[in-house]
C-alpha cells in the first residue's frame, strides 16, 4: 500500500530540494563570474587583462572580502580568534602580493617585507593561543566550507600555475603565440579560485557568528527562566508592593 507522506515530511523534503537548487544556482553564478568579467574586459573595455583590468581588480576585491570575513570571525568569537587571525594573515599576505605593483611605487622590493611582517605577527599570535588555535583549525577542517576553500586554493596555487606555463602555450600556438592568450586563461582561472575561496570564507564566518549569537541568546533565555531569577523577581515585586 502506498504511504502518503505527512505534511511535515513533505515540508522537510521541499526545504531540502529548495536548498539544493539554491546552492546549485549560487555555484553556477560563482563559476560564471570569471568568464563574464573576462568577456567585459575584452569586448566592452578593450582591455588585455593587464594589471588594472576588471579581472585583476575583482581578484583584489575578493581577497579583501576574504580577509574581512576572518577579521569579523576573530572579533565575534574569542574561542576561534587564533585560527581567524592566522587565516586573515594568510590571505592578507596574498593580497599584499597581488598589490606588488602598488608597493613598487614606494620602493621596489617592499612587498616581501610587508608579507614577512604580517606573517610573523599573525603566526606569533596564533602560536600564543596554541590549543584554541588548534581546536578552531580542526573545526574548520571538518566543515563543508573547508572543502570548497581547498578546491579554490588548489585551483589558485596549482592548476592556474600549471595551466599558465609559457612553454605549454608556446607548444600549443607555436608561431601564433601571443602572451595575452596565456594571461587571459591564467587570470580567469585564478579568479575562479578566488571566487570559491571568498564564498567559503563568507559562508563559514557567517555560520560561526550566527551559532555564537544563538548560543548567547539561549543562555540569556535560560538565565531569565531560571527558578532563582524568578524567585528574585517575585521578592522584588512583593517588596515594592
Amino acid at each position: 500500500m502506498l504511504r502518503i507522506p505527512r505534511t511535515s515530511d513533505m515540508e522537510k523534503q521541499r526545504h531540502i530540494l529548495l536548498a539544493y537548487l539554491g546552492r546549485s544556482v549560487l555555484l553556477a553564478l560563482v563559476m560564471a563570474t570569471p568568464v563574464a568579467l573576462l568577456y567585459a574586459d575584452i569586448q566592452i573595455l578593450g582591455d588585455s587583462v593587464g594589471e588594472w583590468s576588471l579581472v585583476e581588480l575583482t581578484q583584489i576585491g575578493f581577497l579583501v572580502a576574504t580577509v574581512l570575513a576572518f577579521v569579523r570571525l576573530a572579533r565575534a568569537r574569542e574561542d576561534e580568534r587564533g585560527f581567524a587571525v592566522l587565516a586573515a594573515g594568510f590571505f592578507g599576505c596574498m593580497l599584499i602580493r597581488e598589490l606588488d605593483a602598488v608597493w613598487d611605487l614606494v620602493f621596489r622590493g617592499l612587498w616581501p617585507i610587508l608579507v614577512a611582517a604580517v606573517a610573523s605577527a599573525c603566526l606569533g599570535y596564533a602560536l600564543r593561543r596554541g590549543r584554541q588555535t588548534l581546536a578552531a583549525t580542526a573545526s574548520f577542517l571538518v566543515s563543508r566550507s573547508n572543502a570548497v576553500m581547498t578546491i579554490g586554493l588548489v585551483l589558485l596555487l596549482v592548476y592556474s600555475r600549471l595551466f599558465g606555463m609559457t612553454t605549454l602555450w608556446h607548444g600549443l600556438l607555436a608561431e601564433n603565440y601571443v602572451r595575452v592568450f596565456k594571461n587571459a586563461a591564467e587570470e580567469c582561472t585564478e579568479l575562479l579560485g578566488y571566487s570559491l575561496i571568498m564564498a567559503a570564507a563568507l559562508t563559514y564566518a557567517a555560520q560561526r557568528v550566527r551559532e555564537r549569537r544563538r548560543a548567547l541568546a539561549g543562555s540569556r533565555q535560560e538565565g531569565h527562566d531560571s527558578p532563582l531569577l524568578q524567585a528574585s523577581i517575585a521578592r522584588r515585586a512583593g517588596t515594592r508592593g
